[in-house]
């Protein structure tokens, strides 16, 4: 099963935060490669740093569970849980050291951990992007990554393991694309029997969302893990989707208010007309802007009736007092 890509809803704009981060993660990466342990694990996510705010800049021993592959007296072969003791190798990080919830999200482990995370973000990123500023965009991402790594960092506060990825800021992405576009179709490749079929993006990463929560657990009660940071996923995911909703519920609050101003909630070209100052609350299905391909983009969570309602509401209201 290969995620392929999705509708566009660009809107005329081109998602350049979303390409930059791209090429931004791909940068650092050549820069782990040329520098090794000392970059990769100095600048990672390593919890027990947080919680104590202090650098581990020496070596540390620890004792992980690890699946391995043995034979029985019968000369079978099965899997069996071992554990064995490991060094991990430190290195001096930023200061203040807490400036790894930021840097470890642009480092990853490998080709393929980059690969993944970089096809996630382009194709759930564009359209969130777009659905935004650009600036705001680049304000949640590093505000979703942040909040996935306290996420890991409180699974298990006294590890000495270091974490790194993008993948709690995609999370926190994929939380903001269900719910700006629950129902927009995701291609997925589902072999060569099947081929490509569009998929509901709810279906989809509310399929994700359910198998990192069960492995999150999973790993809890084995005791076991497979390298894959699931609570930082989830907590990343957790946030996106709250932030986005907070936001919008305010700003919701703000138009119905009439204290939202003339400025659109996402820039608009020059030639195309925004709402009038006097309707704070402007129908989408009215107007200028969607003939444009410009829309308010947060107005599509306000339903026709719910405006309508706000304006009537307003008008009944009269003028406010300053």
């Amino acid at each position: 099963m290969l995620i392929l890509g999705d509708q566009s809803h660009h809107r005329g704009r081109w998602p350049f935060i979303t390409v930059l981060l791209v090429l931004i993660n791909i940068a650092m990466f050549a820069l782990q490669v040329a520098m090794g342990e000392r970059l990769t694990n100095g600048y990672s996510l390593v919890p027990k740093e947080i919680t104590t705010f202090k650098d581990i800049t020496k070596p540390q021993k620890i004792k992980v569970k690890v699946q391995e592959v043995v034979d029985d007296h019968h000369g079978f072969a099965h899997a069996e849980m071992r554990e064995k003791v490991i060094t991990i190798n430190h290195y001096p990080g930023p200061f203040p050291i807490g400036l790894t919830l930021i840097t470890s999200m642009f480092l990853h482990g490998g080709v393929v951990h980059l690969i993944g995370n970089m096809w996630f973000l382009l194709v759930f990123g564009r359209n969130v992007e777009c659905a935004m500023s650009h600036g705001r965009f680049l304000a949640f991402y590093v505000a979703c990554g942040i909040c996935a790594s306290l996420a890991h960092v409180l699974s298990d506060m006294h590890s000495i393991l270091p974490c790194l990825g993008a993948s709690g800021a995609i999370s926190g992405i994929m939380g903001a694309y269900i719910s700006i576009h629950p129902l927009n179709k995701v291609k997925i490749w589902f072999g060569w029997w099947l081929g490509v079929i569009d998929v509901p993006a709810i279906a989809v990463i509310g399929l994700w969302f359910l198998l990192q929560y069960l492995s999150a657990f999973w790993s809890l009660e084995d005791g076991y893990s497979d390298g894959v940071a699931y609570w930082a996923h989830l907590g990343g995911f957790c946030a996106g989707f709250l932030i986005l909703r907070g936001v919008v519920f305010y700003l919701r609050r703000q138009q119905a208010a009439g204290k939202g101003g003339d400025e659109p909630l996402a820039p608009v070209e020059e030639g195309l007309s925004t709402a009038p100052a006097a309707e704070p609350v402007p129908n989408p299905l009215d107007g200028d802007e969607i003939a444009a391909g410009k829309p308010d983009p947060f107005a599509t969570f306000l339903s026709v009736q719910t405006i309508r309602k706000l304006q009537k509401d307003k008008e009944a209201a009269g003028p406010q007092e300053k």
